[in-house]
């Protein structure tokens, strides 16, 4: 599959779910949420640099499975924590494979720095509210924060920083939906910094 039929593939199954299939729940929407997601999953299979492709492969079929949890729990409830869960993987998956290429300079040392203050206003405003969740919850702030951290001091281009705030955005989002407040157009504010996320981290395996 060339790169550019792989971009436009991508884009059209997550305008897809965005604007068709993720506005309402529904067993459609299930399995069409993961479908980039695994598209990505091969893309880096048969493109990543070596040292990348079994971290990163595992990153996204981990995401693929929580992406198909959490519309379950949309769908039915009950899955949250088990989404939560595959997505932790997930997240320990990708900070283990950019932390195993890490270039730390000053510049970039400070870089990652910057997330941590966000990460402990996170903790500060979620963890309280969380209630029997706060566990997991907690655990999962510091996979990401792990994985966001990882992503600025890996030595690849600095833009795969932006990925991986796209994607603390997106996880953030979901929490403060979920236990502060409802945000408003949750479901596309939540998916399109996801998908935008995903595809930004796979450069990092020479994937595009």
């Amino acid at each position: 599959m060339s790169r550019r039929l792989a971009t436009l593939l991508y884009i059209g199954l997550a305008l897809a779910y965005l604007l068709v299939f993720g506005r309402e729940p529904g067993w459609a929407g299930v399995w069409v949420k993961p479908l980039p997601i695994l598209l990505l999953a091969v893309l880096v299979w048969h493109e990543a640099a070596p040292g990348w492709r079994t971290p990163m492969v595992t990153a996204l079929l981990f995401s693929a499975l929580g992406d198909v949890l959490l519309a379950l729990n949309w769908l039915l409830g009950g899955f949250f924590v088990a989404g939560l869960g595959s997505f932790l993987v997930a997240q320990l998956a990708y900070a283990r494979c950019f932390w195993g290429h890490a270039a730390l300079t000053p510049a970039r040392c400070w870089l990652a720095a910057s997330w941590i203050p966000v990460a402990l206003l996170l903790a500060w405003v979620l963890l309280p509210v969380a209630d029997d969740h706060a566990w997991p919850v907690g655990r999962y702030l510091l996979a990401i924060t792990a994985m966001v951290t990882g992503a600025v001091v890996t030595d690849r281009p600095l833009w795969l920083a932006a990925g991986a705030f796209c994607f603390a955005f997106s996880d953030g989002t979901i929490a403060i939906d979920r236990f502060v407040a409802p945000v408003r157009g949750d479901t596309l504010v939540i998916m399109s910094s996801y998908y935008l996320a995903q595809w930004g981290l796979i450069g990092a395996a020479g994937a595009h």
